[in-house]
């Protein structure tokens, strides 16, 4: 089959490998969607994953297919299938107390383990999750969609709330939509990007907001990673607020905050990781249409054009899915 295998910083070859052999309680998958996260990217340009990432390694985490070969009861030959990427290992202490995204042993489709960039990928049956009635390019918006429920899910949310989200990417669209879920109506947001900007103000944001608003918020979404977009977050915080830390920034990144400042606002502050018991919700709000993500696709791409895409953001990019 043809892989994009990644073999460390900035190396990646599209070529052809064998399928291992399916072990019992393992089901092979007909990649037909992949989606490109910004954890992709900082892979490839070096960075860690979820987990520790091991090379030679196919990437690619946000994927669904079709089974063509199963030793698994759970599933037939034809069906569709959304992929949960996170292996938890059950035994260590973190999973023994219900908090399995920590487990000490974690392990990733497309991380350290082979992945969705591929035209094939093995898969345990535990991993797969039955759906029919959305198209694949939708079904590979459900891991993203499922770590965003993780987090909003620690967020004690009230329709009047007035909420920001700094970062209008495709992870800040996700919480836009779950937001609207929750009847939240005071919905601003802060991007650099028009592009961007205009995708959220036809979805439902009542505004963008410049940096240098003195506006204060009862919650804050942060989704940009950079130093900038943390400490705004912290900033524009209303006091009694709760802020939630949603990105993924660089391990280099230091932010400063001002700890008499959040003394005095008494917030809550949440950081977020993967997606724990929640990629079946994903499944079935894209299924019965409470959520759709369908705006946030703007490219489809090749393997081939796989290094380009995590070299260089395209013109007008949301979510890029790749369809080996």
């Amino acid at each position: 089959m043809k892989a994009a295998v990644f073999y460390g910083q900035k190396n990646l070859k599209v070529e052809e490998i064998d399928l291992p052999p399916l072990k019992q309680g393992e089901i092979l998958v007909k990649v037909k969607a992949c989606g490109i996260c910004g954890t992709d990217v900082h892979i490839f340009s070096g960075e860690e994953g979820s987990a520790k990432v091991t090379h030679p390694v196919i990437l690619g985490h946000e994927f669904c297919g079709e089974v063509v070969e199963t030793k698994s009861s759970l599933f037939k030959i034809g069906d569709k299938v959304s992929i949960d990427p996170n292996i938890y290992c059950g035994v260590c202490k973190f999973c023994r107390s219900g908090k399995i995204q920590l487990c000490e042993n974690l392990l990733a489709l497309g991380v350290n383990l082979n992945g969705g960039f591929a035209e094939y990928a093995v898969v345990p049956e535990k991993q797969a999750i039955v759906f029919e009635d959305i198209s694949f390019e939708e079904a590979a918006l459900a891991e993203p969609l499922a770590c965003c429920l993780h987090g909003i899910e620690k967020l004690e949310i009230k329709a009047t709330d007035k909420v920001l989200i700094i970062g209008l990417g495709p992870i800040g669209l996700i919480m836009l939509e779950i937001l609207k879920l929750y009847g939240v109506y005071n919905l601003y947001g802060y991007e650099i990007d028009d592009f961007r900007k205009e995708v959220a103000k036809g979805q439902g944001i009542k505004d963008i907001i410049e940096e240098s608003t003195d506006e204060r918020f009862d919650i804050v979404i942060e989704c940009a990673g950079t130093k900038e977009s943390i400490e705004m977050a912290f900033e524009k915080l209303e006091k009694g607020g709760q802020l939630l830390v949603f990105s993924v920034p660089s391990p280099k990144t230091n932010v400063l905050i001002n700890p008499f400042e959040m003394f005095k606002k008494e917030a809550k502050v949440y950081w977020s990781f993967v997606n724990p018991f929640t990629q079946k919700l994903a499944i079935e709000l894209l299924e019965s249409k409470k959520i759709n993500l369908k705006h946030l696709i703007t490219h489809k791409i090749s393997l081939k054009e796989l290094s380009q895409a995590l070299n260089k953001r395209y013109e007008k990019q949301l979510k890029v899915i790749v369809q080996p």
